[in-house]
C-alpha cells in the first residue's frame, strides 16, 4: 500500500536487515537504497528488526526521529506461518510437521514473544513514533488501515489504490518463480507509470487469472496442520507475553483466536 503512494519511496529490496544483520556495511550502504528519492517518506521493511535486541538502539543512533511501523498478528499463528515460510524458502521439506520444525528452530517461538520485543522498542522510542497495526484489522478494513498508516506518516490520507483489494503474502509458492517475479515486476512498472486501473482490469481477465492459479502451489495443503495440543502449549508459553503486549498496546487484541477468552 505504501509503495503505491506518490509521496512515499519504498526500498527496491525487501528485508534490508541493515540494523540487524548487516550493520557492519555502514550507513552509506544503507542509504544507497534511497538514492535519488525525493519523496516525503522513505521506507523499508525488515521484520528482523522487531526481535533483534540490537536494532532499537542502532535505529535510534542513526535517526532518533525515525517512525516505526509494526504489524502484528496472532502470535501462535505467526509461529506456524514461520514454519510455512521456511518451507516456501526451501529450507525444510513440506512433509516436516510443525512440531518437528518447532523443536528444530527455537526462533519460531522466540519471534512471537511480542511483549519482550515491543517493550524493548518502547524503551528507546516514544509511543507516538510507533504505530502498531494488527493484521486482523487490515484484513477486515484495508482502506481504514491504509488511512491510519498514511496519517501516521504525514502524507495524503485520502490516497487510494487498487492494491487494497489484492491479497499478498499468502502461504503459497510459485511453481515457476521466474514467472511470478516477471509478472510482479511488470505490475510495479505499470503502477509507476500511473496505469494501475488498467492493471486491475487485466488481472480480472480469465486467461490472466488462470495463469496465476496454475502457478500457485498452496503450501497449507502440503504441510500438516498444527496439533491442538501444540496450540495449547504455545498459548500457555506465551500467556505472560500476551498480557504484557496488551498492557503496552493499551487494549486486549481480542481479534487473536489464541488470546484467552477471545472468540475463536
Amino acid at each position: 500500500m505504501l509503495r503505491a503512494h506518490p509521496q512515499a519511496h519504498v526500498a527496491p529490496e525487501k528485508e534490508l536487515d541493515f540494523f540487524s544483520y548487516y550493520f557492519d556495511r555502514g550507513y552509506r550502504w544503507y542509504e544507497s537504497f534511497f538514492d535519488g528519492a525525493a519523496a516525503a517518506v522513505r521506507f523499508e521493511n525488515s521484520p528482523s528488526y522487531f526481535h533483534d535486541p540490537r536494532a532499537p538502539e542502532r535505529v535510534h543512533g542513526y535517526d532518533p526521529a525515525m517512525k516505526i511501523v509494526l504489524l502484528l498478528r496472532d502470535p501462535v499463528e505467526r509461529a506456524y506461518s514461520n514454519h510455512l515460510h521456511e518451507v516456501i524458502k526451501g529450507h525444510i521439506p513440506p512433509d516436516l510437521s510443525f512440531e518437528d520444525g518447532l523443536e528444530n528452530n527455537p526462533s519460531y517461538l522466540e519471534q512471537s514473544r511480542y511483549g519482550t520485543h515491543l517493550g524493548r522498542w518502547l524503551q528507546v522510542f516514544p509511543r507516538d513514533q510507533v504505530l502498531v497495526l494488527l493484521a486482523e484489522h487490515i484484513g477486515k478494513d484495508p482502506a481504514q488501515a491504509a488511512r491510519q498508516l498514511y496519517r501516521f506518516l504525514g502524507i495524503d490520507a485520502d490516497f487510494t489504490t487498487g492494491l487494497l483489494s489484492e491479497r499478498r503474502n499468502e502461504s503459497d509458492r510459485a511453481r515457476w518463480p521466474w514467472l511470478r517475479h516477471l509478472l510482479r515486476a511488470q505490475g510495479d512498472r505499470m503502477r509507476a507509470m500511473g496505469w494501475e486501473e488498467h492493471l486491475m482490469r487485466i488481472k480480472k481477465l480469465p486467461p490472466f487469472r488462470q495463469v496465476l492459479a496454475s502457478n500457485r502451489i498452496d503450501v497449507r495443503a502440503q504441510v500438516p496442520p498444527m496439533r491442538p495440543r501444540t496450540r495449547q502449549r504455545l498459548v500457555d508459553e506465551l500467556a505472560d507475553e500476551m498480557q504484557v503486549t496488551a498492557r503496552l498496546l493499551g487494549r486486549d487484541p481480542v481479534e487473536w483466536p489464541s488470546w484467552p477468552g477471545s472468540p475463536s
